[in-house]
């Protein structure tokens, strides 16, 4: 993505407001946000384990095929609890200060300028995730997942081939060693980028044609999906079954439109599809309120960057196509699950690195082979090359 302008940020002076931000961001969360993301935090019920080795989200006798992603987290805080922390507070500041550490290690292997969306874009994610995931909770560790596969995909050593199936290889750790619907972001990952090998990359110029017909295969690769899962999968399906039909009373609950069972697979892909539209460009938040302004606006710069990888995907660099791959398989299978939009914001500002390198925040150096190829295209077409 390359946008034309007179106008740029250094990424040194959001460094320098960091602080600020984050003081911002706690202040929004311990206020405003604190009756939702504090005092029903499942934080609280983490604090059992962590200090007394009881805990009413685990039990001691519990296999580790039964602990679930809230129980791993638990027990991986409890053993980086060096300082004998004891209350919530007093964790969600030791999270937030490691995790912020990190998230700055990050940030200056980003580009030394950016333009102003990526600006704003890179403020929005600090406020975001010291907002909602640098705290008590599941996030923090989903997120040292992505780190991991942004560490991959911005390796200088590592050729793009390997690693797309080191990310794939990641996401299949996840699935077994956190969080288990993580397999469906594995596969999702697996045919978003066979849709876009066979219907986008192949292409000399993209057509609406085109354009609907990777919809339809998205839409018959859930539905085959849905199908196999609900005889080889029968306890998987119902738990998705029940997450897409249920309803709650939470003001941003994200549940189906069309159908409220699986009666109909073909109707209930359809919900899936507009799902994806729903989570892409949550505009039903606009009516609930200035404090959900501010996500719409991360959410659809998210799309934008998203869009614009798409778009350019036949001149982005390889190893940012991967990076656009394992977020469609995000994506796609997050959209499976998700019961809300608070839980969205969550989980997908957790996968803050790779939005990075959607930005084009990140700076793909590129191999000698293009560069020559470039060069050559430049002479060809009479121009001087510098």
């Amino acid at each position: 993505m390359k946008i034309k302008q007179d106008f740029f940020v250094k990424t040194t002076v959001i460094i320098v407001a960091m602080l600020f931000l984050i003081m911002g961001a706690k202040v929004v969360r311990y206020t405003i946000m604190k009756e939702i993301l504090v005092d029903l935090s499942i934080g609280h019920g983490m604090l059992g384990l962590i200090n007394n080795g009881t805990s009413i989200i685990y039990d001691e006798n519990m296999s580790e095929e039964e602990l679930g992603a809230g129980e791993k987290a638990t027990i991986i805080f409890k053993n980086i609890n060096f300082f004998s922390l004891s209350t919530y507070e007093e964790f969600e500041v030791y999270i937030t200060i490691l995790w912020n550490i990190i998230l700055l290690i990050i940030m200056f292997s980003l580009r030394k300028k950016l333009n102003i969306i990526q600006a704003i874009f890179l403020i929005l994610t600090i406020l975001v995730l010291n907002i909602f995931d640098f705290n008590l909770a599941k996030e923090p560790i989903q997120m040292l997942y992505f780190i991991l596969m942004y560490a991959v995909i911005t390796s200088k050593a590592l050729k793009e081939s390997f690693k797309y199936v080191l990310c794939f290889g990641i996401l299949l750790w996840a699935s077994m060693s956190f969080r288990s619907y993580y397999i469906l972001i594995a596969l999702f990952m697996l045919g978003a980028s066979w849709i876009c090998k066979t219907f986008i990359l192949m292409k000399d110029k993209l057509k609406m044609f085109d354009i609907i017909i990777v919809i339809l295969a998205l839409g018959i690769g859930y539905f085959l999906l849905l199908t196999v899962a609900k005889v080889a999968m029968p306890e998987e399906y119902a738990e998705l079954i029940y997450v897409r039909t249920r309803e709650t009373e939470a003001r941003t609950d994200i549940s189906n439109w069309i159908t409220k069972d699986d009666s109909n697979l073909v109707f209930f892909t359809l919900d899936y599809l507009i799902m994806l539209v729903r989570m892409m460009v949550p505009v039903e938040l606009v009516t609930f309120g200035p404090k959900y302004w501010p996500y719409v606006v991360y959410q659809v710069m998210i799309t934008f960057f998203v869009v614009m990888a798409l778009k350019n995907i036949k001149k982005n660099h390889k190893s940012k196509n991967v990076a656009l791959y394992v977020y469609l398989g995000f994506l796609c299978g997050s959209a499976t699950f998700e019961p809300d939009f608070g839980s969205w914001v969550r989980h997908e500002a957790a996968i803050a690195p790779i939005l990075f390198i959607l930005a084009d925040m990140y700076r793909f150096k590129k191999a000698e082979t293009d560069i020559l190829k470039d060069k050559l295209k430049k002479e060809i077409q009479g121009e001087s090359y510098e």
